[in-house]
C-alpha cells in the first residue's frame, strides 16, 4: 500500500528503546512514506541485549563491532540496532530479519529491499536515522548551539553567495542560519551517497524565513527545477537541529531509481555518481519492479 499524500515533513520521533514506542513512526511511513527516529545510545548498549541476540542483530557487522572499543564501539552498535529496528517498521517485520548491506561510500542498505532506504547521523551520545519508503534520503543531526560563524568554516562550507547573505544578517542570527545550511548540505550529500564527492561550495540553499523548508540553489545562486526533492530542518528536542533530504523517486523503475538521485547541479560530477548509486542499488537487489506513485513536495 502506497503512503498517502501529505504536505509536511515528519517529526523526528523519539524512540527510547527497543521497545518503542514504533506506532508513530509506522505511521508516518504509511502517510508520508518517510519517518525520522532519534534516540540515544545507552538504552541501545550492547551490553542490555543477550550475546547471541547481539551476534545475531548485528550480523555481518559483528567485526566491525568487535574492532572497536569503547565509547566508539557502544555507538557503533546501538546506530546498528536502531537503523535495523526502523527498517524493521517500514517492512513491518522483526528486526532480526533486516541484513544491512553498505554502498561503496558507506551508505546503509537492506539487502534485497530496494524500496527501503536509510540514512543515519549520530552527534555525542545522540543517534538520528531516517528511512523512507519513497526514494532517497539523507539525515543530519547538529547540536543547535553550536557557535560557527566566524570560526573558518564558511569559507569551506559556503558558496559565495551564501557567505554574502550571511554577511548581511544581524549577528545573532548568523550561527543558526550557518548551522541550517550545514545541516542541509550532509543530509543532501548523504541522500546523493556521494559523501564529500561533492563539494559544499559548489551548491547552496536559501532557508524558508518562516518554516523549516529549504530550496536547493546552484554555484550561482539560480534555483535548481526539481520538484521531487524535498528539505527541511527540524528542530529536535530543543537542543538539536535535523537536516533532512528526500527525493520522491517511486515513479521511476528501481534499477534507475539511485541514479535520479544523482547530482541536478554539476553535470561533471554526474557519471561519478551513478557509478557509485547504481552499484549501491544493484548491492540491494537486481530487481527493476515499479514501485508507488509520487507525494507533493513540502511546502517551502
Amino acid at each position: 500500500m502506497s503512503p498517502a499524500p501529505e504536505g509536511k515533513a515528519p517529526v523526528p520521533r523519539h524512540v527510547p528503546g527497543p521497545r518503542g514506542p514504533w506506532a508513530p513512526v509506522a505511521r508516518d511511513l504509511e502517510r508520508r512514506g518517510t519517518a525520522v527516529v532519534w534516540s540515544r545510545v545507552a538504552p541501545w548498549h550492547p551490553d542490555l541485549t543477550a550475546p547471541a541476540r547481539l551476534r545475531a542483530l548485528l550480523g555481518d557487522d559483528r567485526a566491525r563491532y568487535e574492532a572497536r572499543h569503547g565509547a566508539d564501539a557502544e555507538r557503533f552498535a546501538a546506530g546498528r540496532l536502531l537503523l535495523k529496528y526502523a527498517a524493521a517498521r517500514a517492512l513491518r517485520t522483526e528486526p532480526d530479519g533486516i541484513e544491512l548491506a553498505y554502498g561503496l561510500t558507506g551508505r546503509p542498505l537492506v539487502r534485497g529491499r530496494p524500496g527501503v532506504t536509510l540514512s543515519l547521523s549520530h552527534t555525542g551520545d545522540l543517534l538520528c536515522v531516517a528511512v523512507t519508503v519513497v526514494g532517497c534520503v539523507g539525515v543530519d543531526v547538529e547540536d543547535a548551539g553550536r557557535r560557527l560563524y566566524d570560526t573558518g568554516l564558511e569559507p569551506r562550507m559556503c558558496a559565495p553567495y551564501e557567505r554574502a547573505a550571511l554577511a548581511r544578517l544581524p549577528e545573532g542570527e548568523r550561527d543558526a542560519r550557518l548551522l541550517r545550511l550545514w545541516v542541509l548540505k550532509e543530509a543532501y550529500t548523504k541522500a546523493l551517497a556521494q559523501g564529500r564527492l561533492l563539494p559544499f561550495t559548489t551548491f547552496g540553499f536559501r532557508p524558508d524565513g518562516a518554516g523549516g523548508g529549504a530550496a536547493l540553489l546552484r554555484d550561482d545562486g539560480t534555483a535548481v527545477a526539481d520538484p521531487a526533492w524535498r528539505f527541511t530542518t527540524l528542530p529536535l528536542a530543543g537542543t538539536h537541529l535535523v537536516g533532512l533530504a528526500v527525493r520522491d523517486t517511486r515513479q521511476v523503475r528501481v534499477g534507475q531509481r539511485d541514479v535520479e538521485c544523482s547530482d541536478p547541479l554539476d553535470r561533471s560530477s554526474r557519471k561519478t555518481a551513478e557509478n557509485l548509486l547504481v552499484s549501491d542499488s544493484k548491492d540491494s537487489s537486481g530487481s527493476t519492479e515499479l514501485v508507488g506513485k509520487g507525494l507533493p513536495p513540502w511546502p517551502g
